[in-house]
């Protein structure tokens, strides 16, 4: 009976070390986010540290076990381990400042980080099952059932960790309780391993804890991006963002991390000035009669709600991934969508498949705080939506010139890909227009169904009857933005769903 009792209690150690060990790398992702944002790169940093720290772990974990085969030392290793997890994450921002600006190539540094950060606790990790397997298996005859079994109750862990982490626990908590929760669990499961000198072990495991606990609440905390100057009024940890309404003078911004995503004025009497939103905005003197919009990244709503305040005939379709972007956009920039629109909350490229009949204009705005989604630029989304346009159909697409690479080589390929689906493509940049080399601030890429070119003095014309029809004097000047330049496509790859390099386009350009 003690047997049998014994054993259920290093399953349940193996268990809580299994997701222990998948919710610290998923969580992760949060921790190196705000220094060193999203891309490719970091989650490729965070999936070479935990397989290489899970390797180190497994040979560590059964030399120890081969040596020392006593339940008291794999308690103690996942003591370690959850005082280590506190302790790191107590104050990482030192690590995450070194790590950035190390001398090493930009795309090798949140792998440095990743490496310092979790490596040491995931070796730890790694050692349990190995060790738990030498403890439960006393006959050479049973090493290979206890080696499965416990193998089998360290993956199902690891996947109750990786589906609560990314499904229940970060859209509802923020980073630091969580990661305080991760350590704390191990904690519990040095307890559960059938150990002797309960008594010691519970003292021992009080002590560590308490001071970890203690380094951990007195610390500085997980790195935030630099507030945005101004008033905080509302901040959350979403599935796939940082949000923050900042009222900065008379206006109020969203932001997602450190990046303004849209805003609104303060006081209704106050507009909110010339944007990037005109540009997307003159996509109505390629299509005058344009009578349906869908807008995929819906943002503050700013423009949704410029098209329902001064043309409530047109539909508009706003399609947003982030159920919370919607609520705040409601909420906080009275974003209130009228009888004649409608609000989807999915993916922007699968609810443009599968909920829109037809469209005038597709308006694409979709960005997450340091990069855009590889699949809403690839030759297949943009066939996606000619399919959805009738022949006078427009394709107007917002490009941050910060997140195109520093030769601004993700927005000439995607030009080129667009290019391969669509009559005619402009570029719209004040930069680029006055004939600087690159632009930094945002670029507004236009195509039509029509291979016909629709000469500069037309569209002006057409620009300032829209100005006139929206009450937007901003969309007549970004009409005389058109880039007539050389369209800078040569030596750039045709994105495709099945290669999008948009990582290194940003990351990677000589």
């Amino acid at each position: 009976m003690n047997r049998r009792r014994d054993l259920l209690r290093l399953d349940a150690a193996v268990f809580l070390s299994g997701t222990a060990l998948m919710a610290l790398e998923i969580v992760g992702s949060r921790v190196l986010a705000p220094v060193f944002g999203t891309s490719l790169f970091v989650w490729g940093a965070l999936i070479t540290t935990f397989l290489a720290a899970l390797a180190a772990g497994y040979a560590l974990g059964g030399r120890l076990a081969d040596r020392r085969p006593e339940p008291a030392l794999l308690s103690n290793v996942l003591l370690t381990a959850g005082a280590v997890v506190i302790i790191l994450f107590a104050a990482p921002d030192a690590v995450l400042a070194a790590a950035s600006g190390a001398p090493v190539p930009d795309r090798f540094r949140a792998l440095l980080a990743a490496v310092v950060l979790f490596g040491p606790p995931s070796v730890l990790m790694g050692a349990v099952t190995p060790f738990a397997v030498r403890l439960a298996a006393r006959e050479l005859a049973l090493v290979g059932s206890a080696a499965g079994r416990l193998s089998a109750v360290s993956t199902v862990g690891s996947i109750l960790g990786a589906f609560a982490t990314a499904f229940f626990l970060i859209p509802t908590f923020a980073t630091r309780p969580i990661l305080f929760g991760i350590g704390v669990a191990l904690l519990g499961a040095a307890m559960l391993v059938p150990a002797g000198r309960p008594l010691r072990r519970v003292v021992s495991a009080i002590l560590a804890g308490g001071a970890a606990a203690l380094v951990f609440l007195v610390g500085p905390g997980i790195a935030k991006p630099p507030t945005p100057v101004g008033t905080l009024v509302f901040e959350k940890e979403t599935a796939y963002h940082h949000i923050r309404v900042v009222d900065q003078g008379l206006r109020r911004g969203l932001y997602f991390d450190n990046r303004l995503q849209g805003w609104a004025p303060l006081r209704p009497d106050v507009p909110f000035g010339p944007s990037y939103v005109d540009g997307l905005a003159l996509s109505l003197a390629f299509a005058p009669d344009a009578r349906r919009v869908v807008a995929i990244g819906l943002g503050a709503g700013m423009l949704p709600t410029l098209l329902s305040s001064r043309v409530p005939a047109i539909e508009t379709t706003s399609i947003e991934i982030d159920p919370e972007v919607v609520a705040v956009a409601r909420e906080y920039f009275a974003f209130a969508p009228d009888a004649n629109d409608r609000v989807i909350v999915g993916d922007g490229r699968r609810e443009l498949e599968r909920q829109v009949d037809g469209a005038d204009i597709v308006v694409v705005d979709a960005y997450y705080s340091d990069s855009l989604p590889f699949h809403l630029v690839t030759k297949e989304f943009d066939a996606l939506c000619a399919k959805k346009l009738g022949p006078g159909g427009v394709v107007a697409v917002n490009f941050g010139g910060d997140l195109t690479g520093a030769r601004n080589q993700l927005l000439w390929a995607a030009v080129r890909t667009l290019g391969e689906v669509f009559g005619r493509v402009y570029v719209f940049s004040q930069e680029l227009h006055a004939g600087a080399p690159f632009f930094r601030g945002n670029a507004i890429v236009i195509a039509t169904r029509s291979p016909e070119r629709l000469d500069p003095g037309t569209l002006a014309d057409r620009a300032k009857a829209a100005a006139e029809r929206l009450g937007r004097p901003g969309v007549s000047e970004w009409a005389g933005r058109l880039y007539e330049g050389e369209m800078r496509t040569a030596g750039l790859p045709v994105l495709t769903d099945a290669y999008s390099p948009t990582d290194a386009l940003q990351h990677l350009a000589p």
